[in-house]
């Protein structure tokens, strides 16, 4: 994941946050929450660790607590269907999986990766399809349509990311040597947008759910560049020994599939493209 959106709210690490509206009302399936663990169903609350600030997945507007965003909306909705309450938990990113390793919270749901060097500690049911794309403003639309067209023009990437060496390389792969793509590091996307605009640059990487955000955001201003490389799945991730809440919540979600509220939690967030077909335990095979 690459959080390049920081909010300007700054919350407390290991803070209770306020509820974010919008989510649909459901009532409780009784099966479902016949299922969960007695610990669990007694307190009546589904403890969930997130890391603020990934709009569209988890933020808060500036100057206020309310959470919003697609993970808030369907952590949510899963516990209605459980007949449970979803509190927030915000921490510093490396502190995620200790949350939940030490039973300080049932679940991590983050836009947090699922990968097999996680899953020594951590099961996985993956419920979001990411990547890394290219894209470019509306502009250029006639000149560059897939990463082809991108041999020897320039792409603005962050600074540091994975996604540097990323677009090297797809660049070495499809480009003439002569005609490489040249990519240059640049800190924010606001900045990469700039470069883009000002002709120093004419295109940029994102990730998939970043580029659907800005596109709901700035209708017919940018678009994709060819496909989605790299895809990978943000999993919700529990620990290893708590079975029970993991099937009792991947039921859930399967219900909720059938139903069309994952889908209708989607297009909230114009994320229509990131929804997966089925939701896999421990999909990661890398």
């Amino acid at each position: 994941m690459k959080r390049l959106l920081p909010m300007a709210l700054a919350l407390a690490s290991a803070t209770f946050i306020s509820l974010a509206a919008g989510a649909t009302a459901h009532a409780a399936d009784e099966k479902l929450a016949a299922a969960l663990p007695d610990a669990v169903r007694d307190t009546g609350k589904l403890n969930v660790t997130i890391s603020l600030a990934y709009p569209p997945m988890e933020y808060s507007d500036a100057g206020s607590t309310e959470l919003k965003g697609f993970d808030i909306d369907l952590a949510k909705a899963i516990a209605e269907r459980l007949g449970l309450t979803a509190e927030f938990q915000n921490v510093e990113f490396p502190q995620l999986i200790p949350q939940v390793v030490t039973g300080r919270s049932d679940l991590i749901m983050t836009a947090f990766s699922d990968k097999v060097e996680r899953q020594t500690q951590l099961d996985f049911i993956d419920y979001f399809k990411t990547g890394n794309v290219f894209y470019s403003t509306a502009d250029h639309l006639g000149e560059i349509k897939v990463e082809a067209d991108l041999c020897g023009k320039t792409v603005a990437v962050a600074t540091g990311t994975s996604w540097v060496t990323w677009a090297e390389n797809l660049g070495k792969s499809i480009c003439p040597a002569d005609k490489l793509i040249t990519v240059i590091q640049i800190p924010t996307q606001a900045e990469h947008i700039m470069q883009i605009r000002q002709g120093r640059a004419q295109a940029s990487v994102i990730g998939l759910e970043g580029l659907l955000d800005l596109m709901k955001q700035e209708p017919d201003k940018f678009y994709q560049i060819g496909e989605v490389g790299e895809i990978n799945h943000y999993g919700i991730a529990l620990a290893k020994a708590n079975t029970q809440l993991r099937d009792a919540i991947k039921g859930a979600l399967d219900a909720m599939k059938a139903d069309g509220t994952y889908a209708q939690i989607l297009d909230r967030y114009g994320l229509k493209q990131a929804g997966v077909e089925e939701f896999k335990i421990n999909g990661a095979t890398k």
